[in-house]
């Protein structure tokens, strides 16, 4: 199967060069308020030695920053300099175990070997350093500046892994973020950081090996919902299987909501039906309850297989996410859900990083049409919790949108803001920048800027007003 079987597979080919300019061609007007750095990570690197990685997380981790100032918009792509991009560069062919791969020379070759961190996830500002993120293990520090590798962060030898999603509480700038740990008992390690002082809250003994991805913050906990996709360390650590292979859904476990109170106390567990779930919106306390919003999926089989499949797959969108609010009535343990009407396929979603932890009314999100069976997302969905209400934005027929981010405008209202995603042009086969009014995500964009290539389809990405 070529790359061409599919419109969007293109957009996952590996960018090898590394570029810096200025984008000449902008279609529209970027705003005047728009000022500041926005750095995104992603596997920049799918294929080496003519081969496709087996997994889409098997990629080398790429920043691409994109500094928005009074003279325009300038690109800048830099790999973060790992042991596993070094090396594999060197060679010319996989070297490292990862999420899908196996080293080569079989089972003696792989046991007692662990997946080089490939730094491949998401980013964050800490002080004048940027982190380069990734699940299994510690970031990689990065000058945000000309994106140069600096080294891995290890926080005094604190961690050892630090997830992909922190989360930041807008009002006491404490940054809250965990790790999940393998060996006899699988535990949950939580974090707090902050005045750049890091703390280990309370380890949680899980009662399986899971792997999780993202969290919620609220005022008093820190939020888990651990669906029962269960790993086998053994074969994993002998050299059998790789982590992904290693997996498998156990759908008559329960999905564990796990509590983690922020003061450090005794964490609680709610059991409720099985389901899977990467990405959360935002989650509040409210009158007794505890409310989430997420990209709720029926189980892991559908999602897992798409992401081994990923450059030659249909992405179909039967089995994948609905965005989903669960209501927790903390004192009883009941569980409301509701569904919104946002089409299928529903993932990335984000809010006005202001109202992380509090009431938010509106969330903004990748979605399908409802009658789309299969395709990458086309369309980005601005969901009005309060009203009810659906506004989209259709990037079809050839546009292939990245995970939205909310970048504020001065101003009181919560969504004053632009809305910015890498959308991915399956015709020309180069990638735009498009800013799209938050208040008004159906209309036109605001701006339209070309760059001259294609950027591949990345993860997670951070903004901040400083120009770098």
């Amino acid at each position: 199967m070529t790359t061409e079987a599919y419109p969007w597979s293109a957009g996952f080919r590996s960018l090898t060069e590394e570029h810096d300019y200025r984008v000449e061609e902008i279609d529209g007007q970027m705003p005047a308020t728009l000022r500041g750095t926005l750095f995104r990570n992603g596997s920049g690197r799918n294929q080496l030695g003519g081969e496709w990685f087996p997994h889409w997380f098997d990629g080398d981790g790429m920043i691409a920053a994109l500094r928005f100032g009074d003279d325009g918009i300038r690109f800048r792509n830099r790999y973060v300099r790992t042991d596993n991009y070094r090396d594999e560069t060197a060679a010319g062919h996989i070297m490292h175990r990862g999420f899908g791969k196996m080293r080569p020379g079989g089972i003696l070759s792989n046991a007692f070997r662990l997946p080089a961190n490939v730094s491949n996830t998401s980013v964050l500002m800490d002080g004048d350093r940027l982190l380069s993120l990734w699940e299994g293990g510690p970031p990689v520090a990065l000058d945000p500046a000309t994106l140069e590798t600096r080294g891995v962060e290890e926080f005094g030898g604190k961690i050892k892994a630090f997830s992909a999603h922190p989360k930041r509480d807008p009002d006491t700038g404490e940054l809250f973020n965990f790790g999940v740990d393998y060996g006899a008992r699988c535990t949950l390690a939580p974090y707090r950081l902050a005045k750049d002082v890091l703390t280990a809250l309370p380890r949680i003994t899980l009662p399986y090996a899971v792997m999780n991805h993202d969290f919620v913050l609220t005022k008093n906990y820190l939020v888990f919902c651990i669906g029962p996709l269960l790993s086998t360390p053994l074969a994993f650590l002998l050299g059998l299987k790789s982590f992904d292979a290693a997996l498998h859904w156990e759908g008559k476990k329960p999905t564990l909501i796990l509590l983690v109170p922020r003061d450090g106390g005794k964490a609680r567990i709610i059991e409720t039906d099985a389901f899977f779930q990467f990405h959360f919106a935002n989650g509040y306390e409210e009158d007794g309850a505890l409310i989430l919003d997420l990209c709720r999926y029926p189980d892991y089989l559908t999602i897992g297989q798409a992401l081994r499949d990923y450059w030659k797959s249909d992405w179909p969108s039967a089995g994948m996410a609905r965005l989903t609010r669960l209501q927790i009535e903390l004192s009883t343990g009941k569980i409301d859900r509701r569904i919104f009407d946002t089409g299928t396929s529903n993932e990335f979603p984000i809010i006005n990083p202001a109202y992380v932890g509090k009431r938010h009314r509106y969330a903004y999100i990748l979605c399908n049409r409802a009658d789309r069976l299969t395709g990458l997302q086309q369309q980005l969905a601005k969901v009005d919790f309060q009203a009810g209400t659906v506004l989209r934005h259709d990037f079809g027929p050839n546009g292939y949108p990245g995970e939205p981010l909310f970048i504020a405008t001065p101003g009181d209202a919560e969504d004053d803001g632009v809305i910015v995603t890498l959308v991915f042009d399956a015709e020309r086969k180069r990638t735009d920048v498009v800013g799209l009014d938050a208040r008004n995500l159906a209309g036109k964009p605001l701006f339209a800027a070309r760059l001259k290539h294609h950027v591949p389809f990345l993860l997670h990405g951070t903004f901040t007003p400083r120009l770098f």
